[in-house]
């Protein structure tokens, strides 16, 4: 009898064993593809760049990164930032809270700059703002016009936004109801 005890507990062991060296596989399988899937080599993902920007040092110190180098590459299509006109988006026009919010985006990188957004009524307009142009990481943006509903009659509007920049012109259209 005592011998069928030994061999009772060594097959025991002998399963935990194998257990362990499963589940241990099991981890190692998922450790490495959740490291490979995120330094995808171009096969249908986003490709991690390993790639480090230099900086030009100004003569007081301080560094500055050239705007170059702040751009973010496209990956798809055509460079936006070598358009020859400025273009862009109306993202939002609508009212919030007692007044006419609207938003748009810029699809290059600015610097500084100028919107001119106008409201027009048929062929008049209705209500002119200008405001600055905000730089996002890859493109830029519009301030915002907030635009208070006691100066604004219902109906229907056509957005014109007039982008000036880095020395090109370009126009963001768009409607508003109210």
């Amino acid at each position: 009898m005592p011998r069928r005890r030994r061999s009772k507990k060594w097959i025991s062991w002998l399963i935990i064993l194998i257990l362990l060296i499963a589940a241990g596989v099991v981890c190692y399988l998922v450790w490495n593809s959740y490291f490979n899937d995120s330094k995808m080599d171009g096969q249908g993902g986003t490709e991690v760049s390993s790639e480090v920007k230099e900086e030009t040092g100004t003569t007081d110190g301080n560094e500055e990164v050239e705007d170059d180098e702040k751009k973010v590459k496209q990956y798809e299509g055509d460079d936006p930032n070598n358009a020859e006109e400025l273009s862009g988006a109306v993202t939002f026009a609508g009212v919030v809270d007692e007044k006419v919010m609207i938003r748009a985006n810029i699809d290059q990188y600015l610097g500084d700059g100028s919107c001119k957004l106008s409201l027009m009524n048929g062929e008049s307009v209705a209500y002119e703002e200008t405001t600055r142009i905000v730089s996002a990481a890859s493109t830029a943006t519009c301030e915002g016009f907030d635009i208070s509903l006691d100066g604004i009659s219902e109906g229907s509007y056509k957005i014109i936004i007039k982008i000036e920049a880095n020395g090109k012109n370009g126009t963001i259209e768009g409607t508003l109801d109210i």
